[in-house]
């Protein structure tokens, strides 16, 4: 048996940095998600669907509050106007499974009526928003690669 050190201390040092970094990629992956999603959904220009069309606009001017007390007046759906739901969207991780969930079952309830009423898919992912997070999470995996790489071989 010839240990690695005796090929190169490099890749030694390569191996063990790897081995210490235990990036949770998992966690990368679900809050870029989680930023995306919300991002979508609570803006000022109003929600968008899943296919990325605004939702439905309000049949008059309609005024909302928000958590700070203030009215304004919207003409598209204010997912935002009182926090409760973008509160409510939370991060599960499970060992190596990661989820977005609503932690409330009155805002499940929303939602689905929101969805009823729109007629639109409004809290799935849509595949460009999918490819998003697989393209920024392997993004950072090849950073962090490429600096333990130059680390491990000064």
């Amino acid at each position: 048996m010839i240990p690695i050190s005796r090929l190169d201390p490099s890749l030694e040092r390569l191996v063990k940095k790897i081995e210490k970094s235990k990036k949770d990629y998992v966690l990368f992956a679900i809050k870029q998600a989680e930023g995306i999603f919300k991002d979508r959904l609570f803006n000022d220009q109003g929600g968008r669907a899943k296919d990325g069309s605004l939702l439905p606009q309000y049949s008059k001017q309609y005024k909302t509050s928000n958590k700070y007390g203030k009215r304004k007046t919207a003409s598209h759906w204010d997912l935002v106007a009182t926090g409760d739901l973008m509160g409510d969207i939370k991060t599960n991780i499970k060992k190596d499974t990661a989820t977005l969930e609503f932690s409330n079952r009155d805002e499940i309830k929303k939602a689905d009526s929101l969805e009823k009423r729109s007629g639109k898919t409004i809290f799935e992912f849509s595949k460009a928003e999918m490819r998003e997070v697989i393209d920024e999470t392997v993004k950072q995996v090849r950073k962090d690669i490429t600096k333990i790489v130059k680390e491990s071989f000064k």
